[in-house]
C-alpha cells in the first residue's frame, strides 16, 4: 500500500505548480501524522515519511515566501528562548479535589444531586478518564490554526510554552475535520495533559547516565522539565506526548455533554485517551476505578488515579466551582505501592563524566512485582533533607513505578546505632577535591580511575562496540592492575594480560581476545556512540554516521555544520566540537586508529522492504532461540516494520519466544496475530 501511495502521489505532483505541490505535501504529511499518532495505524514506513518531510523542506527552502506557520516543517525552529512570557487564562485552569475511597465517591455523587436538586435515587451519568501523571497545558486555536499554548501555572496565569508544544507531533498545527461535517470554530481552547511514555523516560535517563548527567526521578518530572526547556530543539528529541481531555473557551460550538466534547476533539485530530468510559451511575464508576487499579501496569505511561466528571454540560453550569476547583469533577487517587526495609549501607558512584551520586543498599524486598535491593538517593542534599542514616528502616517505592527510591525514614524504629552519612569532600576513587555543580558533586580529575572504568564499560557495552565478555568485573581488574588507562588500551591487550586474572582461564581469555579483535570492524555509528561524547547516545550517533563518512570528517566539522543536520541542536553540536577539540581525545583517537579500529562508514547492506512486514506494528515478548532481541528488532525495522512496546488492538503481530509473560494473554484477548519463532522467520525471509 505504501509503495502504491507514493507512486500515485509522485504522478499527481508532476501536474502541480510549486505552491500546489507544497500544499499537497503538507496535506499528505498531516494525513500520515493522523494515521500514525492518532490512529496508531500507519500506511507508509518511517523512511517514506521522512522522504516527504525532506521534499517539503527542500521546496520551502527554495521558496521561503511560501512557508506558513502551520507547515509540518515548522514544528522546531528559531533560536532558543531567553525566558518564557506569561499568558492569562481566559477561563481559569482550576485544580481538582481528590478522594481516596469508595465512600467518598458516593458522598460526591450525593452532593452533586443535592446541589443540582436531583432526586437522590436517580442516576447521574459520569465520564471516567485515566488520571495521567503529567503536566496540564492549554492549547489555543484560531481559525483552526494552533497559535499559542501555556502551562497551567497558578491556574490564572501560565508560562507561554508554544515553541515547545509545537514540537509534539500529536498536536496538530491545523485542525481538520476528516468528514468535513464538523465546522472548525473560529476560537477553540483545548486542555490536555503532557506526559512522557515510560519507554521514552527510560531512554532519556539512559542517555543522561551515558552523558554523566543526573537522572530524572520520574516521568512527570521529566515531562515538566522538558516542557520548560528554553531550547525547543532539545524538547523535540524527548518525544513528549499529549492526551486532550477538555474544552475551555470556545466560540460557535453547540455541545451538550462532556463525552461530545471528547468525540469532537478526537474528530479534530487530537489524541483522546482510549480508556475513557461513560458510566451510567456511581456504582459503575467505582467498579471501573477498581478495575484500572489492577491494570495500570499494562500502560506505557504513568497513571495515578481516575478522573470522574459529570457528563451533562448543563449540570456543569448549575454546579459551578469553588475558588479552587469545579464542583462537577473529582479525582480518585490510587495509593502508590510501598515497602519497608533496612538501609544497610550507602555507596557512592562516580559516573563517566565525574558526577558523584549516593545509592542505598537495602535488605532485599519485593516491591511492585520485582525484588529491590538498591535505591537512588538522588544527591547528598536529599540525604540531609530526609535525615537518612545508615541502619535506618526506610519506606521505599518506585518513582513513577519505575525507579526505586527512598521516600521516608521510620525514625521511631531507630535504636541509636544508626550512622549519619557525611557528604564526601574528595572523590572516593582518586581523592581529588570535589566541587558543587548545582545540587550535585562532581570530580573534575580527567585521570580519575572510576571515571575511566565507567567510560571503558560504556565503550564495550552492547549499544556501543559490543565487546562480549568485557563486563564491569573484568574492567575493574584491568584498570586496577594498570593494563587499561582509557578505552583505546583495549586494543593493545595481550593474552597474557588476561589469562592470569581472577575467573579468567585460557578459554575465557581467548574468547575476550577474539571479541576485541571482532569489534575493530564495527560500523562508524557504533564507534561514535562508544566514544562517550556528552549528549550523544546511540540514536544521535546513527544520525551523525549517516551524515559523515569517517570519524575524521566528524572531528573536523564546525558547530555551524553540525547544527545544519536534522536532529542536531546547538547543545549537542557544542558537545561534539568540545570533545574533538580536547587534546586527550585526539591522542585516544590516534591510539584507536593505530590499534586497527575502523573509523570509517562501512558499506551498508541494502534491505528490500518486505510487503508482509512494511507498515505493520510488532511487539516481541519472551526469549527467541535463533535471534537476540536486537537482531529480531533490526530484521523488523529493515523490512519496513514498526516496533512498539505494548500490545493493543492496533498491534498487528506479537512475536512470541520462550517465557512470554502477560503480553501473550493480552494478544489473545484482542485477537492479535501471534507468531512463534518459526512463523516469524518465515515471514521475515
Amino acid at each position: 500500500m505504501a509503495g502504491e501511495f507514493c507512486c500515485n502521489y509522485a504522478a499527481l505532483c508532476m501536474t502541480l505548480t510549486i505552491k500546489e505541490k507544497i500544499e499537497q505535501l503538507r496535506d499528505t504529511i498531516r494525513y500520515h501524522d493522523r494515521r500514525y499518532y492518532l490512529e496508531n495505524n500507519p500506511e507508509i514506513t518511517d523512511y517514506e515519511y521522512d522522504q516527504l518531510i525532506q521534499e517539503l523542506q527542500h521546496l520551502e527552502k527554495t521558496h521561503p515566501d511560501l512557508i506558513t506557520a502551520d507547515s509540518p516543517t515548522q514544528r522546531v525552529g528559531g533560536e532558543p528562548l531567553t525566558q518564557f512570557a506569561t499568558i492569562d487564562h481566559k477561563i481559569p485552569m482550576l485544580s481538582i479535589d481528590n478522594t481516596y475511597s469508595d465512600k467518598e465517591l458516593k458522598e460526591f455523587d450525593q452532593r452533586i444531586k443535592r446541589m443540582a436538586g436531583i432526586d437522590t435515587h436517580r442516576d447521574i451519568e459520569y465520564v471516567v478518564e485515566l488520571k495521567i501523571d503529567g503536566v496540564a497545558v492549554t492549547l489555543w486555536f484560531e481559525k483552526g490554526l494552533f497559535v499559542r499554548g501555556a502551562t497551567r501555572g497558578d491556574g490564572f496565569k501560565g508560562d507561554d510554552v508554544t515553541a515547545n508544544l509545537r514540537t509534539i507531533r500529536q498536536i496538530p498545527l491545523k485542525l481538520e475535520s476528516p468528514d468535513r461535517r464538523q465546522k472548525i470554530p473560529s476560537v477553540l481552547e483545548i486542555r490536555g495533559e503532557i506526559y512522557l511514555p515510560n519507554k521514552e523516560f527510560q531512554r532519556l535517563n539512559d542517555d543522561r547516565e551515558e552523558a554523566g548527567e543526573p537522572q530524572f526521578a520520574n516521568p512527570r518530572n521529566a515531562a515538566a522539565g522538558t516542557l520548560k526547556l528554553l531550547d525547543p530543539r532539545i524538547t523535540a528529541k524527548r518525544r513528549l506526548c499529549i492526551f486532550a481531555y477538555a474544552i475551555g473557551y470556545f466560540e460557535e460550538l453547540e455541545l451538550t455533554t462532556h463525552r461530545d466534547c471528547l468525540e469532537m476533539l478526537r474528530g479534530f485530530g487530537l489524541p483522546v485517551n482510549p480508556h475513557t468510559r461513560l458510566c451510567e451511575n456511581i456504582e459503575k464508576v467505582i467498579q471501573y476505578c477498581k478495575d484500572w487499579d489492577k491494570r495500570r501496569s499494562e500502560l506505557d505511561y504513568m497513571v495515578d488515579g481516575m478522573v470522574i466528571k459529570v457528563n451533562s454540560l448543563a449540570l456543569h453550569g448549575r454546579l459551578g466551582a469553588t475558588s479552587k476547583a469545579p464542583r462537577w469533577v473529582i479525582s480518585y487517587k490510587y495509593q502508590p505501592e510501598q515497602a519497608i526495609t533496612k538501609l544497610e549501607e550507602i555507596d557512592i558512584q562516580v559516573g563517566k563524566t565525574g558526577t558523584i551520586t549516593p545509592v542505598a543498599n537495602l535488605t532485599p524486598v519485593l516491591l511492585a512485582g520485582t525484588t529491590v535491593s538498591r535505591a537512588t538517593l538522588h544527591n547528598f542534599e536529599e540525604i540531609c533533607r530526609k535525615d537518612i542514616r545508615v541502619g535506618d528502616y526506610v519506606v521505599v517505592q518506585k518513582a513513577g513505578e519505575i525507579i526505586p527510591q527512598v521516600v521516608s525514614v521510620l525514625k521511631e524504629k531507630r535504636t541509636g546505632k544508626e550512622r549519619i552519612f557525611h557528604e564526601p569532600a574528595t572523590c572516593p576513587e582518586c581523592k581529588s577535591t570535589v566541587s558543587k555543580d548545582g545540587v550535585y558533586l562532581r570530580c573534575h580529575n580527567p585521570l580519575c580511575l572510576s571515571q575511566a572504568k565507567r567510560r571503558i564499560q560504556y565503550f564495550a557495552s552492547r549499544h556501543a562496540m559490543d565487546i562480549e565478555g568485557f563486563g564491569p568485573a573484568l574492567v575493574e581488574q584491568l584498570v586496577d592492575k594498570g593494563f587499561l588507562k582509557d578505552y583505546a588500551d583495549i586494543y593493545y591487550l595481550k593474552f597474557d594480560d588476561l589469562v592470569n586474572l581472577e575467573r579468567m582461564g585460557e578459554k575465557s581469555a581467548s574468547n575476550v581476545m577474539h571479541a576485541v579483535e571482532e569489534s575493530k570492524n564495527r560500523d562508524l555509528d557504533r564507534l561514535i556512540c562508544a566514544l562517550g561524547i556528552s549528549n550523544v547516545g546511540f540514536h544521535t550517533a546513527e544520525v551523525l554516521a549517516n551524515h559523515f563518512d569517517s570519524l575524521d570528517t566528524l572531528a573536523n566539522a564546525t558547530q555551524e555544520e553540525l547544527e545544519e543536520i536534522y536532529e542536531i541542536g546547538p547543545v549537542v553540536a557544542e558537545s561534539i566540537v568540545d570533545f574533538f577539540r580536547n587534546e586527550h581525545t585526539r591522542d585516544i583517537i590516534e591510539k584507536l586508529k593505530a590499534g586497527g579500529v575502523n573509523t570509517k562508514k562501512l558499506v551498508s547492506q541494502k534491505f528490500v522492504k518486505n510487503p508482509k512486514v512494511a507498515g505493520k506494528s510488532f511487539v516481541i515478548t519472551g526469549t527467541l532461540q535463533k535471534y537476540s532481541r536486537d537482531e529480531a528488532e533490526a530484521l523488523i525495522k529493515n523490512s519496513g516494520g514498526r516496533l512498539i512496546s505494548s500490545v493493543s488492538k492496533k498491534t498487528d503481530y506479537l512475536v512470541v519466544g520462550e517465557d512470554p509473560g502477560s503480553k501473550l494473554d493480552k494478544a489473545r484477548e484482542l485477537n492479535v496475530h501471534i507468531l512463534d519463532e518459526e512463523a516469524f522467520e518465515k515471514m521475515i525471509k
